[in-house]
């Protein structure tokens, strides 16, 4: 019998850590899954099948799975002894999640061990730890838009990557507060101790996205909040970091499909 353990939960996500007792049987076991569910394993190596497609679970990797996808899980050596740090993504169905299924379509269940991975899934635990749903959302939103893709490159050391990790977590923190701020990738690199290159390239790995489209993205996300409070576009601009109108309308209008004045007349949906 598998062991769940509470952990967090909103309208939208759950987050539990999934193990077995020790004396739970070795036998392999068939199931069908119920819901879009990302599982980090976080200790033990299984073998998965789903239909003719077989792989070998690790530590670090991550198992994806959605409802309906039947598979079959079976363990080397003696006894069950995998622990998954899991998220439910429980109202897929009302934020009209995956529409196109592209989760089934990719057929590959199993996202390899990566640093950006490391990343989300040290975020979701200190998140969790710290009863910050903020962030738990922001990493469990992401790793659900994460897809299978190119072979991940190679892993940090466990001391770099809690390093890296803490810093680039600090500047996160940083361009969501301070998001209308003239920020250079520079003085964000030397406010953490790195060079301007390295900390460019861990920030990428880790946060999924260049310092700069993080600054942006922050700054669109205030605008549109101040929008919806009933501000003026050309307030809202300025407040939010912006030096340009025709740049911030355009790069408002590529994020969320429509004109800032949508939000302003109260025509876009929040």
């Amino acid at each position: 019998m598998a062991r769940i353990t509470p952990l967090w939960s909103s309208r939208e996500l759950t987050v539990y850590r999934f193990d077995h007792p020790v004396e739970h049987e070795d036998q392999p076991f068939c199931a069908v899954s119920d819901a879009y569910r990302a599982s980090f394993v976080e200790e033990g190596t299984f073998d998965l099948e789903i239909g003719e497609g077989r792989w070998r679970v690790v530590p670090g990797d991550v198992m994806l799975s959605h409802p309906g996808m039947a598979f079959r899980s079976a363990f080397q050596g003696a006894g069950f002894s995998d622990t998954c740090l899991s998220i439910v993504y429980q109202a897929a169905n009302d934020d009209g999640f995956d529409p196109a299924r592209s989760w089934a379509a990719a057929g590959r269940p199993v996202l390899r061990a990566s640093n950006r991975l490391r990343y989300l899934r040290w975020g979701l635990a200190r998140a969790v730890e710290e009863g910050a749903p903020l962030f738990a959302e922001y990493c469990a939103t992401e790793i659900f838009r994460e897809a299978p893709g190119a072979e991940p490159g190679p892993l940090y050391t466990e001391r770099s990557f809690a390093w890296y990790a803490e810093r680039v977590h600090h500047v996160r923190d940083r361009l969501d507060a301070q998001f209308a701020e003239p920020f250079s990738v520079a003085d964000l690199a030397r406010s953490v101790g790195m060079s301007l290159f390295h900390f460019s390239r861990v920030f990428t790995e880790l946060a999924g996205v260049p310092p700069h489209r993080y600054l942006l993205k922050a700054r669109l996300r205030a605008a549109r909040r101040m929008l919806g409070q009933g501000a003026s576009v050309t307030e809202t601009c300025y407040a939010c970091g912006f030096n340009n109108l025709s740049h911030f309308s355009r790069s408002f209008a590529r994020r969320y499909g429509a004109a800032p004045s949508a939000i302003a007349r109260g025509s876009l949906a929040g």
